[in-house]
C-alpha cells in the first residue's frame, strides 16, 4: 500500500517543472476559501508509477496533490483534507473505485466533491459505469498530458465557481434576513409614527371645528344683537311720528263724524298726518343713509385674481367641508369694471353655498369648479360648479328671492343680495342644473372698455 501524501506542492517548481505566468487564475479566486489556500487534488492509483506519471503530469498547476494507493486510505483522506477533486483510478485495490465513488455521492459532506475515473482506453463500459455513478469526466490512459491539465483544471474551475455561488447564496440569504428584519423595525416605526400624526391631526380637526362653531355662535349673536339694536333703534326714531299720525288720524274721523262736520279741523289734522308721514320717511332714510356703504368702486377688476383671492379666504371653509376646490382660470381675461368688495362677496356667498352643497356628499365625490371665460357676446364669465344634489328645475329662479332658502338654518337673502350687486354691475347671475349631478352658477359681467374710459 502506498503511503499517503497529504498536501504535496506540485506546482511552483517544488517538484520541477516550469513556473506558472504571474496572471489571474480562475482557480486561486472565486471564494473566499480558495483564496485563502490552493485547491487541493487528490490522486487515487494502486500503482505507484501511474501515480508518479499523474503527479508529474500536473507539476506547474496552481493546485496542491494528495495521493492515496488504496480505497480505505482515498476516504479517510478525503474526510480529513475536503479535497477540490478527486482523480479516481477504476481499478484501485481494495475498495473499487467505483465503490468509492458511490461512497463520496451517497454521503451528504463528499456529494458536491467532483470525481474525474482514469480508465483504460479500451474500457468504455468502465466509463459509462463511472458517470452513471456521478463521475463528471473520464481521462482515458494513456493520457496527453495536456488533456489531463485542461480537464482537471475545468472541474477546479467549476468546483471553484459552484463554492462562490453557493457563498453568495448564503450572503444573500443573510443580507435578506436582515433587510427583512430591518424593514419590518422601520415600517412599525412608521407605523406608530403615522398613528401620531393621525392622532394629532384629528385633534387638531377638532379643535378647528370647535373654533369655528364658537365663531359662529359669536356671529350669530352679534347678528341678533346688532339686530335688536337697530329695530330698538328704528323703533324710538319711528315711535313719534307714529303715534302723532294715529293721534291725528283719530282727531280727523270724529271731526268728521260731527254734524256738520267740521271740514277745516279735519283738513289741518290730515296736513300733520302727512307731516308726520314725511318725518317718518325722513328717520327710514338716514337709517338707510347710515347703513349704505357710500358709492359703488369703479375699478378696473381681473376677475381671476378675485378668484385667487377668495381660494386663499376660503382655504379652511373647504377644508371644514372636505371639499376638493379647483380653479380652470382662463388667461388674457378682460377686466371688468366695478366694486372689487362686492364682487368678492358674490364670488364667497356662491363658493360657500356650494360648500354646503357637496358636505353631504362621500368625501370622494366632494368637488367645486371655479372657472373664468369670455363668452361669445363679449362679457367676462365666472362660474362655480359643484357636485351635489343639484336644484330642482322649478327653484331655479326661487332661489334668488329674498328669504327664499333650501337649507335648515338659512336665511334666503345671500343669493338675493348677490344677483342684485351683480345686475347693478350691469351683469347677469344664473343657475343652471348639470347634465349629471350638481349645479352650477354663472355670472356674467359686461367687459371694461378701456376706450370709454375717462380721461384723467
Amino acid at each position: 500500500m502506498a503511503a499517503p501524501r497529504s498536501r504535496t506542492q506540485v506546482g511552483g517548481g517544488v517538484q520541477g517543472g516550469e513556473a506558472p505566468e504571474p496572471r489571474a487564475d480562475p482557480l486561486a479566486s472565486g471564494s473566499r476559501l480558495a483564496r485563502a489556500r490552493p485547491p487541493l487534488v487528490l490522486v487515487v492509483d494502486g500503482d505507484p508509477e501511474s501515480r508518479a506519471l499523474l503527479s508529474e503530469a500536473l507539476v506547474g498547476q496552481p493546485f496542491d496533490l494528495a495521493e492515496a494507493g488504496d480505497g480505505e486510505t482515498a476516504l479517510e483522506l478525503v474526510r480529513s483534507e475536503e479535497p477540490d477533486l478527486v482523480l479516481l483510478d477504476a481499478a484501485t485495490p481494495g475498495l473499487s473505485g467505483f465503490e468509492i465513488c458511490r461512497r463520496l455521492k451517497e454521503d451528504p459532506a463528499t456529494h458536491e466533491i467532483p470525481v474525474l475515473f482514469t480508465t483504460a482506453l479500451a474500457d468504455t463500459a468502465g466509463r459509462a459505469r463511472g458517470l452513471e455513478l456521478g463521475a463528471v469526466d473520464c481521462v482515458t490512459r494513456p493520457f496527453v498530458r495536456e488533456e489531463l491539465v485542461a480537464r482537471v483544471r475545468t472541474q477546479l474551475a467549476a468546483r471553484a465557481a459552484a463554492r462562490a455561488l453557493s457563498e453568495m447564496h448564503d450572503e444573500l440569504a443573510r443580507a435578506r434576513g436582515s433587510l427583512e428584519v430591518e424593514v419590518a423595525r422601520r415600517t412599525e416605526a412608521l407605523r406608530a409614527e403615522i398613528r401620531r400624526l393621525e392622532r394629532k391631526i384629528e385633534l387638531s380637526r377638532a379643535a378647528e371645528i370647535e373654533a369655528q362653531r364658537a365663531q359662529e355662535e359669536l356671529a350669530c349673536l352679534n347678528r341678533v344683537s346688532a339686530m335688536s339694536e337697530l329695530a330698538a333703534s328704528i323703533a324710538h326714531e319711528l315711535n313719534q311720528p307714529l303715534a302723532a299720525i294715529l293721534s291725528n288720524a283719530q282727531a280727523a274721523q270724529r271731526l268728521l263724524a260731527r254734524a256738520p262736520p267740521d271740514i277745516a279741523e279735519a283738513r289741518a289734522a290730515l296736513d300733520d298726518i302727512v307731516a308726520d308721514d314725511r318725518r317718518a320717511a325722513k328717520v327710514i332714510q338716514r337709517m338707510r343713509a347710515m347703513l349704505r356703504k357710500g358709492e359703488r368702486g369703479a375699478a378696473a377688476l381681473d376677475l381671476n385674481e378675485l378668484v385667487r383671492a377668495a381660494r386663499r379666504l376660503l382655504g379652511g371653509a373647504a377644508l371644514r367641508a372636505g371639499a376638493t376646490l379647483q380653479t380652470a382660470l382662463a388667461p388674457g381675461l378682460p377686466r371688468v369694471r366695478g366694486d372689487g368688495a362686492e364682487l368678492q362677496q358674490v364670488l364667497c356667498n356662491l363658493l360657500v353655498n356650494a360648500f354646503d352643497a357637496v358636505s353631504c356628499r362621500p368625501p370622494e365625490a366632494r368637488r367645486v369648479v371655479v372657472r373664468t371665460r369670455v363668452d361669445g357676446a363679449g362679457r367676462v364669465e365666472l362660474s362655480v360648479a359643484d357636485s351635489g344634489e343639484g336644484v330642482p328645475p322649478e327653484d331655479l329662479e326661487r332661489i334668488f328671492e329674498p328669504f327664499f332658502t333650501t337649507k335648515a338654518h338659512g336665511l334666503g337673502v345671500g343669493l338675493a343680495i348677490s344677483r342684485s350687486i351683480v345686475e347693478a354691475h350691469g351683469g347677469r347671475l344664473w343657475a343652471e342644473r348639470g347634465p349629471g349631478e350638481g349645479a352650477t352658477f354663472r355670472c356674467a359681467l359686461p367687459a371694461w372698455d378701456e376706450a370709454a374710459r375717462p380721461a384723467g
